[in-house]
């Protein structure tokens, strides 16, 4: 069983296996890969190019618009529907394989942004155009992402969002773990928490990832604060229903190898 880490301390990264380092987030500053990292980029979430271009953000039903000022968002969406935003996405992809050397890169926010969103007028038009429904044009349009980034970096992960109810993933944002599988090496699922202080729940959306996700997939605990005990008791709970459990942001190097060398002795 893997433990493996998401990352901002380079010196973290070389003891677990697998080990992400975020070369792109949310805020949309570009960090150099690692050469013994696995580049990690949020494609469609990008605070800055939503500043710069407002007009890519996605737009709900009712005209709301996903960013920060919203009542449902903590970063801003763009919307892959754009010409301009899936080639931008598929240029950090290149540009991070080239940095890392590797042909491994993780892909995060690759998804729209909840219900409802996009229907922005090149949502409208292109969907129309191919004459889709727009939930099926997003899809689609997802689907058609991850296999161009596959044509450059070989072995890909990404990231879904923690919703294993049935549909929801392909209805809510756009994602179908089925037409990926082909082309995504390792599925990641976040499933965080500030305690872990009960673990029922946990069980419960792993167990049912377990059942939804066709290959490969990773359970991601946060870590930072959480209690070295706690964590341990959530890592443990949660590899029974996974092929690797990583642990995010955690900056204490000692609990995660304590972490890791119970885990080895579970095992």
């Amino acid at each position: 069983m893997a433990l493996g880490v998401v990352s901002r301390f380079a010196d973290h990264l070389q003891h677990f296996t697998p080990a992400y380092y975020e070369v792109k987030g949310v805020t949309g500053v570009w960090h150099n890969a690692l050469p013994y990292a696995i580049p990690m980029i949020s494609v469609f979430g990008d605070n800055r190019l939503s500043k710069a271009h407002p007009e890519w953000v996605q737009i709900g039903p009712d005209g709301e618009r996903a960013t920060r000022a919203s009542r449902y968002f903590d970063w801003d969406a763009i919307c892959p529907s754009h010409d301009a935003t899936f080639d931008q996405g598929l240029n950090w992809v290149a540009e991070a394989v080239r940095q890392s050397g590797s042909g491994t890169v993780r892909l995060d926010d690759v998804t729209y942004a909840r219900e409802g969103f996009c229907q922005c007028q090149t949502c409208q038009t292109k969907s129309q155009d191919a004459g889709m429904t727009l939930n099926a044009f997003r899809i689609q349009r997802l689907v058609d992402f991850v296999r161009q980034a596959h044509l450059i970096a070989p072995h890909l992960h990404m990231t879904l969002f923690p919703d294993p109810f049935p549909g929801h993933l392909q209805r809510r944002f756009g994602v179908d773990p089925d037409r990926l599988a082909h082309d995504v090496e390792a599925f990641v699922v976040p499933i965080y928490d500030l305690h872990y202080a009960t673990t029922y729940w946990l069980e419960i959306l792993a167990e049912a990832f377990l059942e939804l996700i066709p290959g490969r997939y990773y359970i991601e605990l946060y870590g930072l604060q959480v209690p070295e005990e706690a964590l341990l008791h959530a890592c443990q709970v949660a590899q029974a229903y996974c092929d690797g459990v990583i642990v995010a942001y955690e900056n204490h190097l000692p609990k995660l190898q304590r972490i890791e060398e119970r885990l080895a002795l579970d095992s």
